[in-house]
């Protein structure tokens, strides 16, 4: 994607000492935290089904991972297939990128409202955070397919979550989707072929309404709202696939890390380049902190926040529980074709005595305590998973929680 445009996707929200956006005044509820995201994913489908703007958007992504990936490996046929292999297509893979657009956004639009809803509670959302943030790449290389509860799901989030991207620019992750079966072609150990392998595909989606509101993304919105399709709730951000049972050998990870290096210094060069045009691309409405962010060094935070929910998820550290669906949401639903049923995940263990002890104490912070990440090995299924010992939350609910530096007991 180009420059100006790339950053005018990625919203930004307040920041705490862990990179989320909550509102201030506005007390997240069970009901109302159903209601935004089943109303988010259901305006949010409708656009992508129908609104040209999201298609030139995904062909404005598109077209700048494409020149990412020649400039990297210096063939542009190479480029298209890391491109498409990359996120769940096989060959042939196409040639005309305003058609590979469409497919691809609409591809998104099925997933999207075919996918089991799961709306995290701001509590249980702090978790998972801490928990990903514990985790490595060495960590997803466990993944496999029977740790997924279900083989399509969206994750909405209770705020953003603040991620400065490999880049440079900062994103503010409110939606996060699976999907499987699916595949991504990667190369062989030897570097000369692409493989296919199982995989989930993954999607990023931002939240359009967050407190950063630079310059290339209120033109972006306004000419979303000229054509008469307004930007949705979300905002699809990327695409990717994570592959199960993947062990990167020492060129992959190599290659990795210099294709890393030339989407950094390009996104410097990009930002020094909307700057020299005068955009302001740093505005921010909020209390949004610089530095605060989670830095993604390795463009992975989106696959450790879901692969640390799935765990928490079968540990049963987290309860699932269903929220009753009215017949007006019904309707709704039954309108667009998505599923009505919401299901909210909060945390079982809690710690109550945040308030209780020393009463004259004004406590400034929440923490995650008595977290420990352990790489379990399991004799009958002849393989690791990793599970947590732990959480629980201390101290008081409406106060910023510490960042991942704050775990406690980390053990591999």
């Amino acid at each position: 994607m180009s420059g100006r445009r790339a950053r005018a996707e990625r919203k930004a929200g307040k920041s705490t000492a862990t990179g989320t956006n909550k509102t201030p005044g506005r007390e997240w509820t069970l009901t109302g935290g159903a209601l935004e995201a089943r109303k988010a994913r259901i305006a949010t489908v409708e656009h992508l089904r129908t609104a040209p703007i999201a298609r030139l958007l995904q062909l404005d992504r598109l077209q700048h991972a494409c020149e990412l990936h020649a400039a990297h490996a210096g063939d542009r046929r190479a480029a298209t297939a890391l491109v498409f292999g990359g996120i769940g297509y096989r060959p042939p893979f196409p040639t005309d990128l305003g058609r590979a657009a469409d497919m691809v956004v609409r591809d998104e639009a099925r997933y999207l409202a075919s996918a089991d809803l799961y709306v995290l509670t701001p509590q249980m959302c702090d978790v998972v955070v801490a928990a990903a943030q514990t985790l490595d790449r060495q960590d997803l290389e466990l993944l496999e397919e029977d740790d997924l509860p279900s083989m399509s799901g969206l994750v909405m989030l209770p705020h953003p979550i603040i991620v400065k991207t490999v880049g440079g620019a900062l994103g503010d992750t409110r939606a996060i989707t699976w999907h499987t079966p699916s595949q991504i072609q990667q190369p062989s150990k030897d570097m000369t072929r692409l493989e296919d392998r199982p995989a989930a595909r993954v999607s990023v989606y931002n939240d359009t309404h967050g407190p950063v509101r630079p310059d290339s993304f209120l033109q972006l919105a306004a000419q979303a709202r000229a054509v008469g399709t307004p930007l949705p709730p979300l905002l699809l951000d990327a695409i990717r696939c994570v592959p199960f049972r993947h062990h990167a050998t020492t060129e992959q990870l190599e290659a990795l890390h210099s294709f890393s290096e030339l989407v950094r210094e390009t996104g410097e060069a990009e930002h020094e380049a909307t700057a020299t045009h005068g955009l302001n691309e740093d505005r921010v409405i909020g209390e949004y902190t610089p530095g605060g962010q989670i830095d993604d060094v390795d463009d992975s935070f989106a696959l450790r926040f879901l692969y640390a929910f799935w765990r928490l998820c079968e540990q049963r550290i987290a309860a699932v529980d269903q929220v009753q669906t009215g017949p007006t949401a019904q309707r709704q639903a039954e309108r667009v074709g998505v599923p009505p049923e919401v299901r909210v995940v909060q945390l079982r263990r809690t710690d109550k005595r945040g308030n209780q002890e020393s009463p004259g104490r004004d406590w400034q912070h929440r923490w995650v305590v008595r977290m420990h990440k352990v790489r379990q090995w399991y004799p009958s299924l002849k393989r690791h998973k990793v599970i947590y010992r732990g959480p629980y939350i201390k101290g008081p609910d409406d106060k910023p929680l510490l960042g991942g530096e704050t775990i406690r007991g980390l053990v591999r």
